[in-house]
């Protein structure tokens, strides 16, 4: 079973599968289409690369078509978009082929035409083409034999019925939050979108991007008062909520900025709240949080640093705690860093590996393989039981 989508097809392969798919056109629409242009790239595509703010693949065959016209008058014409040399003629177009796309993969195409002719034409699919407009045998045969795919449900969508479908499967998967986000960020750009969740997960949205302030498991566990245990769970609810919202942002092309917490953030006014996150933006170079505990100034030298890698088996990290002592065992640096995207784990192990260096330092980390936590409320702590076997 393939994981990703297949290759695009070649040039000429292509105008292979363009032909049916414009036969499909004219019978679904009628004769009139005739008098519009298609472009279409010979590719299948997720639906995360092809529903994005601005919609730029529209834009991408816009540019294209136009420029097939050398700045001459417009003429209906089928430009069908193949690979040469294993090379898309566009990178924008380029398909990105992740393992585990779909399971809805879609051929993008626009039509072309005059202002007076593209109106009637554009209301004209909004009504019919998701209800009539099941692809022929013809295109079917194509799909299988050029592209090696077996089609379960082929048929064609505008824009609108594609989001409205994505609508449905994120909601199915109690995503509704996640849709409404991605829906103001392709629709709605000018508006602030405030999303809050029941594990404390805050987002923002405008204009086509996304800031989420980032908690700390102290943070959860003294806003609901828990213990070790009840904030083991929630935190993990939370966390885990906080990487697949942030993942299927990024996957539409939306920009997501973790921000420091602050109390502003919660503010009634959507706007005020957007303000205050935008302002408590997490630098993109430094993609880890750091919530310190004891920092102390001007330290230039210290016997020894340890991580401590706070996780679970479901999770992975989830933050890591710092400590940094002196030889007679003072302690001169207590800090949590959380990371924030994907690569802030490693960052914040060079990080402090690249410290203890600075420091003349011996260097090592500790894995106990769960959190470690105590007290109520519960508070992150250091692996101290370790004597460098964890």
């Amino acid at each position: 079973m393939q994981t990703r989508p297949p290759e695009p097809l070649s040039r000429d392969s292509a105008e292979l599968l363009a032909a049916p798919i414009a036969d499909d056109l004219r019978r679904i629409i009628g004769e009139e289409i005739a008098e519009a242009g298609l472009v279409m790239p010979a590719a299948l595509y997720d639906l995360t690369e092809i529903l994005r703010p601005g919609l730029p693949m529209v834009e991408a065959l816009l540019d294209i078509y136009r420029g097939s016209l050398r700045g001459g008058p417009f003429q209906p014409q089928l430009l069908s978009l193949g690979s040469s040399g294993g090379r898309f003629p566009e990178s924008a177009l380029a398909p990105l082929r992740r393992p585990g796309s779909g399971p809805l993969l879609a051929i993008p195409f626009a039509l072309v035409a005059p202002g007076e002719q593209l109106d009637p034409l554009r209301r004209k699919l909004e009504s019919t083409l998701l209800e009539k407009g099941r692809a022929g045998l013809a295109t079917d045969r194509a799909l299988r034999q050029l592209m090696g795919v077996e089609p379960v449900h082929l048929s064609y969508a505008t824009f609108h019925d594609l989001s409205a479908l994505l609508k449905v499967q994120l909601e199915h998967a109690e995503f509704g939050g996640l849709w409404q986000l991605i829906e103001a960020a392709l629709y709605r750009p000018d508006s602030v979108e405030r999303i809050e969740l029941e594990p404390g997960n805050r987002f923002m949205g405008s204009a086509g991007a996304v800031w989420t302030p980032w908690m700390t498991f102290d943070e959860w566990a003294s806003r609901n008062a828990a213990d070790v245990d009840t904030s083991l769970e929630g935190y993990g609810r939370w966390v885990r909520m906080q990487r697949q919202y942030m993942a299927g942002l990024q996957s539409h092309g939306i920009q997501v900025t973790a921000t420091a917490p602050a109390k502003g953030t919660a503010a009634a006014d959507p706007e005020v709240a957007l303000s205050i996150a935008q302002a408590h933006a997490i630098e993109a170079d430094r993609p880890w949080y750091r919530q310190s505990i004891i920092d102390q100034q001007g330290v230039t030298s210290a016997a020894v640093v340890t991580v401590t890698e706070q996780a679970t088996p479901e999770l992975g990290p989830v933050a890591y705690t710092a400590l940094v002592q002196a030889a007679d065992g003072q302690l001169l640096t207590l800090a949590h860093d959380y990371p924030v995207h994907p690569d802030g784990m490693q960052a914040i192990l060079d990080h402090w590996a690249g410290h203890a260096d600075s420091l003349g330092a011996a260097w090592q980390v500790e894995r106990p393989g769960r959190v470690i936590a105590g007290g109520e409320p519960a508070q992150l702590q250091p692996w101290l039981d370790y004597q460098g076997r964890a």
